[in-house]
């Protein structure tokens, strides 16, 4: 993992100092909701980008807005990662709602088990009834959707219904995690500022984020719709969503959905599948990858899936499209 440990350190070190006031502009208050089994990756990603735009701002001495980081778990005291490295934490009980600005909450392989923690689904609750903004990093949408408060795409545990985590892809966590954060400093300190701390990091993933970054200064809607088109290109070998391509260019998913239909003329995941769908055909022309490993490459999830996905949209299966575009050459 390349997040320094240094990051969690200034963490450690910020819970043991008095706290400014909330009215300060200088100051915004950061929770990131970790739980036993929650990905360390996102969550040291999720620092890091705030701690190197907060050593950007005094480097150029233009230090407008500091951020202060702290990890946050339903009990306090030590909470164990999915590769069982422990970190201290601060409880959220403990603190008053009303100090915090953003609240991040991290996805990883315990999610399911936390998604049973009625205390932790009763604090989001409240937090978010405090209009805190809550965001969430992977498969932490469980934890949103078993609070309430986003899609409910889970089934209940509560009702005796197994739920299981999506597989875990460490490069992705660490390019959403990035991808959320740089669109808060983006809302918060201006996209140079955002561009600057993702050419300091980069992208584990290779996702394009900087020069999508640079794409979102001064654009029209229109523009800023090819953006977003250009960008779910780059990108669809990637496991990335549409909501992704929304927080990337800073709007809701509603709006994005609208804007992007209008000026490209399909939806958004039409769009995407497109992209994938093609560079299916390239790595079957080109490849003797078996298909399963090329749906996993243009982030299909699985051959089967694949299979059925260019059965629907070319009437052939990918190994008798592969054999047919090598009898052409």
């Amino acid at each position: 993992m390349s997040t320094s440990s240094h990051v969690f350190d200034a963490i450690a070190c910020n819970n043991n100092r008095t706290r400014p006031v909330k009215d300060s502009a200088a100051v915004k208050h950061v929770g990131i909701v970790i739980y036993d089994g929650f990905s360390l990756l996102a969550a040291g990603t999720l620092a890091e980008a705030l701690h190197v735009a907060n050593e950007l701002q005094f480097e150029a001495q233009s230090r407008s807005l500091t951020y202060r980081v702290n990890l946050l778990s339903v009990r306090g005291g030590t909470v164990s990662c999915s590769s069982s490295m422990s970190v201290w934490t601060e409880q959220l009980a403990g603190r008053e709602f009303d100090s915090l600005d953003n609240l991040f909450v991290t996805g990883g392989s315990g999610v399911a088990r936390a998604s049973a923690d009625d205390g932790l689904i009763d604090l989001l609750r409240r937090v978010s009834a405090k209009s805190v903004t809550i965001t969430a990093i992977g498969n932490a949408q469980m934890l949103l959707s078993a609070a309430g408060l986003g899609k409910r795409d889970w089934p209940s545990i509560k009702q005796g219904i197994r739920a299981e985590s999506p597989p875990s892809v460490p490069e992705h966590e660490r390019d959403q995690a990035l991808m959320s954060s740089l669109a808060l400093l983006r809302r918060d300190l201006g996209a140079e500022l955002a561009v600057r701390v993702a050419d300091r990091l980069g992208s584990a993933g290779e996702i394009s984020l900087a020069g999508s970054f640079e794409e979102m200064c001064d654009q029209t809607l229109a523009e800023k719709a090819r953006a977003s088109a250009r960008w779910l290109a780059q990108n669809c070998s990637k496991p990335i969503s549409v909501v992704d391509a929304a927080r990337m260019f800073s709007m809701s998913e509603r709006n994005f959905l609208r804007l992007f239909k209008r000026e490209i003329g399909l939806t958004p995941s039409k769009y995407l599948l497109r992209a994938r769908l093609e560079l299916t055909c390239k790595l079957l022309e080109s490849s003797d990858l078996p298909v399963d490993k090329i749906a996993r490459r243009t982030g299909l999830s699985n051959g089967e899936r694949l299979s059925k996905l260019f059965r629907k949209e070319f009437s052939m299966s990918p190994t008798e499209f592969r054999g047919r575009s090598r009898k052409r050459l």
